[in-house]
């Protein structure tokens, strides 16, 4: 059974989510009334960054909330001390350092404190309630580790891992494990439930076709990388079941997970204030894409406030049908380094489908990469025995999608590079 403050957080939560925008809001700045003074007071960095909206009286104008400067990934790096608390509340618990994976291109060191480990864990469970998740099912976890349990053949049994029910059961497997490795083991040790990176869930899914019994759980639950939409359709056609994504960062924590109704992003607003901008940190209206810069609440050991992530998403204008009150991304789109670049400044999401790539190109895995406003490249691991090749289909095709007569190159490599962090990018851009 849970204990008291894990029961209690979850019952608010599922109060919380259904609180008219009016209350959410009021609530959200209850707990910025704590986050703010304490960041001006116990760090060098906030002592006056945030005067507009701190008054002298202990008030707040919340009316100068955006001419607070928005924080950069960069001053983490360059003012790391400076941002670290002198003191934290009793309530804080512990505090961990980190660094996060490096998936727009910089690795991060950053500190957590128990208290905002414990939101997103008891925000975790909530997305597993929504869902139906069963806590007494075996969960198949295939992630980055270095632990030395967590290798192939067996991984390493972990119990209790899930913060509400002590006799939960998930097998860990690292991501060194090759995707020959990693079907063996899920077809051995059959857990109900594989939670994994997207890029992984794709290939096992792409892996399926055309076996007599293929992999099949009762839901596939995705983190740490960009769900796009490619990746979505195909871990569907191959496991038969929705991808159940879930969206945040290591320095951040839970930010959003998906609806159990719809396929889009509720933002666990309990937890995190998130606002969308433009280059200029200009609030851009719902169904426009912009910069996503966050405020967690419980970032009490190393305050987060109006950080930009690295990332690009969309407001949704609409509440959800589901009944859930909470904000919703129309979508997420990405990493600010997954994004293409034309000559004359355009931003280009690739909308480039791995079956086409397929269809011209057999793969088991691959990786399109900008080297230069004309010039794309397809990095492929190819499938095995000959293969038939059509590098002129590719090229209209790429051309087509990236409304642009760029100079193709493909690339054989024996594996995928991943990123600083150990994950993969479906798309990446070298250009500054």
């Amino acid at each position: 059974m849970p204990g008291p403050e894990v029961t209690a957080f979850l019952n608010a939560l599922n109060e919380t989510e259904h609180l008219a925008p009016e209350r959410m809001l009021a609530y959200q700045r209850r707990l910025l009334a704590r986050l703010l003074p304490h960041a001006a007071r116990e760090t060098g960095f906030y002592r006056d960054r945030l005067s507009p909206v701190l008054r002298n009286d202990g008030t707040f104008d919340w009316e100068r909330w955006n001419e607070i400067p928005i924080l950069m990934r960069s001053d983490l790096q360059d003012s790391f001390d400076q941002l670290v608390a002198r003191n934290l509340p009793k309530s804080a618990g512990g505090v961990n350092e980190d660094v996060s994976s490096g998936s727009t291109g910089s690795a991060v060191r950053h500190l957590n404190a128990d208290l905002q480990n414990f939101a997103t864990a008891c925000c975790n469970e909530r997305f597993f309630a929504w869902h139906g998740i069963d806590p007494g099912a075996l969960y198949a976890r295939i992630r980055i580790t270095d632990h030395p349990d967590a290798v192939w053949p067996n991984g390493r049994r972990l119990e209790g891992w899930r913060i509400a029910y002590d006799r939960s059961v998930a097998i860990d497997l690292s991501t060194m494990a090759t995707m020959d490795q990693q079907i063996e083991w899920l077809e051995r040790i059959r857990p109900r439930y594989l939670m994994t990176y997207p890029s992984i869930l794709r290939t096992i899914a792409s892996e399926m076709a055309g076996r007599q019994k293929p992999l099949r759980f009762d839901a596939v639950l995705s983190f740490g990388e960009m769900l796009t939409e490619d990746a979505r359709r195909t871990i569907e056609d191959g496991l038969g079941v929705h991808p159940l994504d879930r969206y945040g960062t290591g320095e951040v924590g839970h930010i959003s997970a998906v609806c159990p109704q719809h396929l889009k992003h509720h933002i666990s607003s309990e937890l995190v204030l998130v606002e969308i901008v433009d280059e200029q940190g200009q609030e851009v209206p719902a169904g426009t894409e912009g910069r996503v810069i966050v405020t967690p609440f419980y970032s009490l050991a190393m305050p987060l406030i109006r950080y930009d992530i690295g990332d690009y998403a969309v407001l949704s204008g609409e509440p959800c049908s589901c009944g859930r009150s909470l904000p919703v991304f129309e979508r997420i789109l990405g990493r600010s380094r997954n994004v293409f670049r034309s000559a004359d400044g355009r931003r280009i999401w690739p909308a480039i489908l791995s079956s086409e790539i397929g269809r011209h190109l057999p793969n088991r895995q691959f990786q399109i990469v900008q080297l230069d406003f004309d010039h794309v490249e397809i990095r492929y691991v190819p499938m095995p025995g000959e293969q038939t090749s059509n590098v002129a289909g590719l090229t209209a095709y790429v051309r087509e999608r990236l409304q642009s007569e760029v100079k193709l190159s493909v690339q054989p490599v024996d594996a995928i590079e991943r990123s600083a962090g150990g994950k993969y990018e479906d798309f990446k851009s070298m250009l500054d």
